[in-house]
């Protein structure tokens, strides 16, 4: 058996070949397993010109080249090959399948092809007879090793890099073994608008990024299980490919500096800062504008004050960028955790990205401590899978709903949150970012969460979360609207919904002032009679008991007597109760103190 004798039926793009393997087949399973699971997905998904220009760079016996220019006729493709054998099969199989529109050239691309090696003794010109010339340029024996080698090393003929240019390529399938960033920087300043392929090491996202962006590249490139991939980052009003990072800031005077330089310590040109100015009095706006003038990774919008969602927004409709997170302006970050989030973003696709937290204290001396958070004990394995030195594990979304809000690690992709409409939700004052990350967490399914890089959560006393007011008595008003966005989408399950609930009362009831614990508890019941005359939902002893809040079983069981067995009817999701509004409550408070002896 030759070879050239063996043949092989590839199915792809519509057509069935009979293509010429040779005599070594070990590699042709994953070459068929790449053409049905990466290329032709890829391309199905797109809309192709009728017609244009088409490079396969490691074509082998033209596995991807051939049943593409049977199918798209009119386009012109030009294959390389560098292993003699395959080149054979390759040209072989153009002859038997009578394509006129692909040409054969038995070459590869090396950097070394261009500058030579230091000493120059063993970078000479050969002639094969198997080598069309190229634009006038002759091949070149390299070593194998990208390192370089010696003249032992084994020889290929091999074009510069920068002979793509000329080639000027609409489409381009990529097999270059750790020759990929050569080929990516060739091709910057091409007008290619697909570039498909295999990647033998992770490279930075944006190697393949067009000098002049017009949106139109896209890229399908697969490194191990990962894909690197542009078709969900293209979107009517958004052309930026970047991460953009929103600080939502009110009079953080003492604070804001400190996190904008740790996030400008990453040195990554895709990651920009937006700072909303939420109508502070402090004077931390002007400071920011005179201090990052000449920062062209800094924008500082300003607006009326009205709550840190509104900042939150605000600044997410002041983004042009493919993917979004937001930060506290009290805090701030490891250098290079968001260029590490972006990155597994990408190369995942992962509708979001997390890092991990630290708590950060600061003495009245300026002795600072990072405490790790409670994340450890429940992550304690290393990351799974790796994109270059970034490690990461899929947890499931479902986590965040029930856990502790902690948007301000995370890196969104924006069409995610634009099509499910997730927003912040303006009209309240205080832990908007609960019900945020739980829609988050609902509809994300799993998240890739990266090891070893930090955000550093500041503890002081003025955090809203520390403030036993009012304020909390918004949860009621949040969840609610959940329960009723779960009823007009109808979701099948809300027992997440319900624990993420209960966790809450407990945190919230713990914390509140002691004036206010009556009202809340009777706004629980309230609340979860609601939810059991809309669902059928009852909540068992063990579930109250655990929200610690004083006599809730009883007061509960008391409630749905009173109601004497109604049916479960989903219109009980649209009454309401004062107490489940913070403004009514103080509204009480002041028409009780005004009502009170020693007010008169």
């Amino acid at each position: 058996m030759t070879d050239v004798e063996n043949k092989i039926e590839v199915t792809a793009f519509g057509q069935t070949l009979l293509l010429q393997a040779g005599a070594d087949t070990s590699d042709v399973p994953r070459r068929v397993e790449e053409l049905a699971n990466l290329y032709e997905p890829a391309l199905a998904s797109r809309s192709i010109p009728r017609s244009g220009q088409a490079l396969d760079i490691g074509a082998g016996a033209g596995w991807f080249a051939l049943p593409f220019a049977s199918a798209f006729p009119d386009w012109s493709v030009t294959a390389f090959e560098v292993d003699p054998a395959q080149f054979r099969c390759l040209s072989n199989n153009v002859q038997m399948l009578g394509l006129s529109n692909v040409r054969c050239v038995n070459a590869a691309f090396h950097p070394n092809a261009e500058a030579g090696a230091d000493t120059g003794d063993w970078l000479e010109p050969v002639s094969s007879a198997n080598f069309e010339p190229l634009i006038g340029l002759e091949p070149r024996v390299i070593p194998a090793n990208r390192s370089g080698g010696t003249r032992a090393s084994l020889q290929l003929p091999a074009l510069r890099p920068a002979t793509l240019r000329r080639l000027a390529p609409d489409l381009a399938k990529l097999e270059a073994p750790f020759v990929e960033r050569e080929i990516a920087l060739a091709l910057q300043d091409v007008d290619v608008h697909l570039i498909l392929g295999r990647l033998y090491e992770a490279l930075p996202s944006d190697t393949f990024n067009p000098v002049q962006d017009k949106g139109r590249r896209e890229y399908y490139l697969m490194h191990h299980d990962h894909v690197l991939r542009r078709d969900f980052e293209h979107n009517t009003h958004k052309t930026r490919i970047g991460l953009d990072v929103v600080i939502a800031m009110y009079n953080a005077r003492a604070f804001i500096t400190e996190c904008i330089d740790s996030l400008l310590a990453d040195s990554n040109p895709e990651v920009h800062l937006i700072v909303v100015d939420d109508g502070s009095t402090d004077g931390c706006g002007a400071m920011v504008a005179d201090r990052y003038a000449a920062e062209d990774r800094v924008r500082l919008v300003t607006k009326a004050n009205g709550g840190c969602a509104s900042a939150r927004n605000h600044g997410r409709k002041h983004s042009n960028a493919s993917h979004i997170a937001f930060v506290d302006a009290d805090d701030r970050v490891d250098p290079d955790m968001f260029s590490a989030l972006f990155e597994i973003a990408r190369y995942t696709g992962a509708y979001v990205t997390e890092g991990e937290f630290a708590f950060l204290s600061v003495d009245d001396d300026g002795t600072e401590a990072l405490k790790p958070s409670y994340e450890t004990t429940l992550y304690p394995d290393p990351g799974t899978h790796s994109i270059g030195s970034h490690s990461y594990l899929w947890i499931n979304g479902r986590d965040l709903c029930i856990g502790q809000p902690t948007i301000w690690r995370r890196v969104h992709r924006r069409d995610f949150l634009d099509q499910k409409n997730i927003w912040f939700p303006e009209h309240v004052r205080a832990f908007d970012d609960q019900i945020f990350q739980f829609l988050v967490g609902h509809y994300c399914d799993k998240i890739a969460h990266v090891r070893d890089v930090r955000y550093h959560y500041r503890q002081h006393p003025e955090q809203d979360i520390k403030q036993g007011d009012e304020r909390h008595f918004y949860s009621f008003n949040m969840f609610r609207a959940v329960l009723i966005r779960s009823l007009q989408e109808g979701w099948r399950d809300n027992e997440h919904v319900f624990r993420a609930l209960l966790n809450t009362m407990r945190w919230s009831y713990g914390g509140l002032r002691s004036d206010l614990k009556a009202t809340y508890r009777a706004a629980a019941v309230q609340f979860l009679a609601m939810i059991t005359l809309c669902y059928g939902r009852r909540f068992s002893a063990s579930e109250l008991d655990a929200t610690l809040i004083d006599g809730l079983q009883f007061l509960l069981e008391q409630h749905l007597k009173a109601r004497n067995g109604s049916d479960p009817n989903y219109g009980y999701s649209r009454l309401e109760d004062w107490r489940w509004q913070p403004e009514f409550i103080l509204m009480a408070e002041k028409i009780e103190s005004s009502q009170s002896p020693s007010a008169v």
